[in-house]
């Protein structure tokens, strides 16, 4: 067999050279398992299994996108003839939606995100009963309801199998959402799992790998056996000491049963640790010794070489404030040594509850520090909008009597010098309140703009003169943070649920105050760790999976900080059930290991109970028992040998290339900032006016040329009434926009525009030296036997957005004729000018061969910037026009005449 196995160590080329049909690959940490699995794709590749008929699933999109780019750039080198089109490489529920929009059942199913679903049950809380179920008024029975949706969900549970007093409840709960063409995460596993009851498995799949398999959890292992077909292979990739996710649901036995489960299976493992010293690989295999549920043969092997110092010391301190400053003491002396700050991290269990001192010791030392969980982001979101959603949701009355009206001045007062630090702005006071006072007003008037928060939010923003600037990226963070969560209101909120009535503008406000306050020990969590920001990051265990240092420290070592007190689910099911989703030790203990191996150099472990053993965790107690620590009391005590880390051991990596949407690359080729703003922070742009119209007529337009035959009225209307569902609006409002895309349908007809053959959902890739643009294209016509036209239909055509639309036609143009398929026309049909004017109103696209070198040439300069972390901003009358987030904005372009 022509297997790839170019690189590998001889236990890496093991899985590849099994002669089983399946395979559990045990991973121990550093041990080089996306090496290995990459290997793996790129050997089915090479042996002759198409690109289509091979899916690897990844825990998330940041690693998908890491382990697709690797496949691309060694096939592009070892193999470029092979076509790697129709590969699929991202999340489990990424492919169940993608499986599930090929099925007509499930057209104009909205997916709805973790955030939408604790909006959406807030909404349905009285629908829901959970006022009584939980005995917890509004909204404070949220989180107990999606704990035990969860559970539902990821344990493949029938309506029957509920505990009774939830039972009706999430039976209601599932129809609901059902009726409403609307898809938790939970709901993709579960549909796409039954349509594979029905259907069989995906007939063409022959390789299906699974990586991080220890987090996946009863669900999603039913959907991988029903997948696969009898002779396809499955491999699956993980560590069970790396399971750190019980409570969400994953499941560790799975990996360790994998055998068990199917047939055919050889299990491989992976030991030798290339990324820690061996000190510090036989601590994380002592840690490992007191797990109970593993994989016993699994043993670490140092793969890098002794040095000669202390790779790991434990410091016992006397107290906390003793240990922040030996915590200083360290990271000044490894700086002093040539180590930089962002080559340095401190882990803790939690940094909500024990990181602030850290933070500020660390600064007021001159120290930078890193740390997303305690940003100037998070003070943002606390200090400035939290209050400010507080107040607005709140009816303010005239005060009856003179202590009323010192409440209010207290009140207005406690507002105020929360959020005056945030405004640097003449006359600052008057400009806040009285921004403040005229959205308060239009909230009480039960104004339709009210509705669109994030417009007014920015509005508001705008008068105070706070905004994003290129130098202020941690207030770009917070507005990332916050937009995601407004958004998710405002679209359940806005959506139209029959029997269940849109809240008031104030009740929305509301529903925004209490969603960041559930979400707010979560705020710096949900933002990805940037290893090339210079300071010592300080972060979560979790937050750290799959990243690495130099020098790590470990502080707080204490019973009752790490680990944490066992706690249970806390869910209505019974403890067979639900039992994995509390807290244990050994779960801590799990994430101890997480930690420790996160090191490559030195390990530092600290304590502050140097005078009270008994508080002491149980982690260091354990380590010390066999001999593998021993107390220091002071830095003073430490070798100096240990300072010193070798230049090539702090050597940084080189800039990984990318995958890139098109539209993601225009983004950035119009302004920089724009795109860091949109793509990198995650800002959420105010709501749209049309809410589905465009994208209504576009699907109905691009059904009639697949369909290639003339549709009757009566046609028409059924396919408008099957495939356009716009949510957002009125149902009055709907039936308008339907009539009005069954107009413009017919007329298209009428004049011979939807007569052409079509090729549907043509993927298209370029690669360029820093990575690989991806897109879409709708379809597109062929014209005779040998020729085709490129058309983009737009329901209209916004004049500041045309050279964007230009730009990605004359990609496309470039791409396809690269493919060998031969382009004659390339344009942009305008069809609300077109119905308007009662003839096909269409702009030819510009596609000579300067004007397209000119474009690619551009598209490469932008992807070695995104790929740099560079996003500048390019404000001009022409940028700034075609950006839906100008308000907020404080590097956007001003007229100098005008200013």
């Amino acid at each position: 067999m022509n297997k790839f196995i170019h690189g590998l160590s001889l236990e890496q080329q093991q899985p590849l050279l099994r002669s089983s049909r399946n395979a559990s690959i045990l991973a121990a940490a550093g041990s080089g398992k996306t090496r290995t699995l990459v290997q793996m794709l790129i050997s089915d590749l090479i042996e002759g299994i198409p690109a289509s008929e091979i899916v690897a699933f990844t825990f998330t999109e940041k690693a998908a996108e890491e382990l697709l780019i690797r496949v691309h750039n060694i096939v592009s080198e070892v193999a470029p003839e092979i076509d790697l089109t129709g590969i699929y490489i991202g999340t489990i529920h990424g492919w169940c939606l993608q499986y599930l929009s090929n099925q007509s059942t499930f057209y104009n199913f909205s997916p709805i995100d973790e955030l939408h679903l604790k909006t959406l049950v807030s909404r349905l809380y009285d629908e829901l009963n959970l006022a009584e179920i939980y005995g917890k008024v509004y909204p404070f029975g949220v989180e107990d309801y999606i704990s035990d949706l969860e559970v539902f969900y990821n344990e493949n549970l029938t309506l029957n199998e509920l505990p009774s007093n939830i039972k009706n409840s999430i039976a209601r709960f599932v129809n609901i959402v059902q009726k409403n063409k609307m898809m938790t995460f939970g709901d993709m596993i579960r549909y796409s799992t039954n349509l594979l009851k029905e259907h069989g498995p995906i007939g063409k799949l022959k390789s299906l790998y699974v990586d991080e398999y220890q987090d996946v959890n009863p669900a999603q292992v039913e959907l991988i056996k029903l997948m696969a077909p009898d002779l396809a292979n499955i491999i699956v990739v993980g560590d069970d000491l790396q399971s750190i996710y019980n409570w969400r649901g994953s499941d560790v036995e799975r990996i360790l049963n994998f055998p068990k489960e199917f047939n055919d299976v050889t299990v491989h493992r992976l030991t030798s640790n290339y990324r820690s010293r061996p000190e510090i690989v036989r601590l994380a295999n002592a840690v490992a010794e007191n797990i109970a549920l593993r994989d016993r043969e699994k043993i670490m092997i140092p793969g890098r070489e002794e040095v000669d110092c202390d790779e790991v010391n434990w410091l016992s301190l006397s107290s906390e404030s003793e240990q922040v400053d030996t915590v200083v003491e360290i990271l000044m002396e490894h700086y002093r040594n040539g180590v930089p700050w962002n080559k340095m991290a401190i882990l803790l269990r939690s940094v909500t509850g024990a990181g602030v001192p850290f933070m500020e010791t660390l600064r007021s030392h001159g120290i930078p520090v890193y740390c997303p969980v305690l940003s100037r982001s998070t003070q943002f979101i606390n200090e400035f909008l939290l209050p400010i959603f507080n107040w607005l949701r709140k009816e303010h009355v005239e005060p009856r009597n003179e202590i009323e009206e010192k409440q209010i001045e207290g009140e207005a007062l406690a507002l105020w010098n929360s959020v005056s630090i945030w405004l640097d702005i003449e006359e600052a006071e008057d400009v806040f309140w009285d921004s403040l006072n005229d959205w308060l007003d239009a909230i009480e008037n039960l104004s339709n703009a009210t509705y669109d928060v994030r417009g007014m939010l920015y509005d508001f923003l705008d008068k105070c003169g706070i905004g994003l600037k290129q130098d202020d990226p941690e207030l770009l963070a917070a507005l990332g943070i916050a937009t995601q969560i407004i958004r998710s209101v405002e679209e359940i909120h806005r959506r139209r649920i029959p029997g269940s009535p849109r809240r008031t503008p104030r009740g929305v406000i509301s529903e925004i105050y209490y969603a960041l306050i559930r979400n707010q020990e979560d705020f710096g969590e949900s933002l990805p760790i940037k290893e090339n920001i210079n300071g010592v990051l300080i972060s979560t265990v979790h937050q750290s999976k799959g990243l690495e240092w130099p020098i790590v420290l470990i502080p707080m070592l204490s019973s009752k900080r790490f680990p944490l007190s066992p706690r249970g689910h806390g869910t209505s099911f019974p403890d067979e059930i639900a039992g994995r989703y509390g807290t244990t030790t050994e779960d801590e203990r799990r994430l101890f290991y997480v930690a420790v191996t996160r090191a490559k150099e030195r390990l530092y472990l600290l304590d502050p109970n140097n005078r009270t053993e008994k508080k002491r965790s149980i982690f260091l107690k354990e380590l010390a028992k066999k001999g593998l620590i021993t107390k220091k009391n002071s830095i003073k005590e430490i070798d100096k040998t240990i300072w010193a880390i070798a230049p090539e051991d702090l050597s940084e990596e080189e800039t990984s290339p990318i995958m890139i949407g098109l539209s993601d690359l225009l983004l950035h080729l119009e302004c920089g900032f724009q795109f860091g703003v949109r793509r990198v922070a995650g800002v959420q742009p105010a709501v749209g006016d049309e809410l589905g119209f465009g994208k209504g007529l576009h699907e109905l337009i691009q059904r009639r040329l697949e369909d290639n035959r003339e549709w009757s009225l009566e046609e028409i209307k059924r396919q408008v009434d099957l495939y356009v569902h716009l949510p957002y609006v009125t149902e009055e409002r709907e039936q308008k926009h339907k009539r009005a895309i069954i107009k413009r349908i017919q007329f298209l007809q009428s004049i011979g525009a939807l007569k052409s053959n079509v090729e549907s959902e043509v993927k298209i890739e370029l690669p360029l030296e820093k990575g690989v643009i991806y897109g879409i294209i709708d379809s597109i016509e062929l014209e005779n036997e040998d020729s085709y036209r490129i058309r983009d239909w737009k329901s209209n055509i916004h004049e500041h957005l045309l050279p964007r639309y230009e730009r990605q036609l004359q990609f496309y143009n470039y791409v396809l004729e690269r493919m060998g398929k031969k382009v004659k026309n390339t344009d942009i049909v305008n069809v609300g000018e077109s119905f308007k004017q009662q003839k096909l109103i269409s702009q030819e696209v510009n596609v000579n061969k300067d004007e397209i070198d000119d474009l690619i040439s551009d598209l490469d300069q932008s992807m070695r910037k995104i790929s740099e972390g560079y996003f500048m901003p390019n404000p001009s009358k022409k940028s700034c026009a075609a950006c839906d987030l100008i308000k907020i904005c404080l590097e956007r372009w001003k007229d100098d005449a005008n200013d």
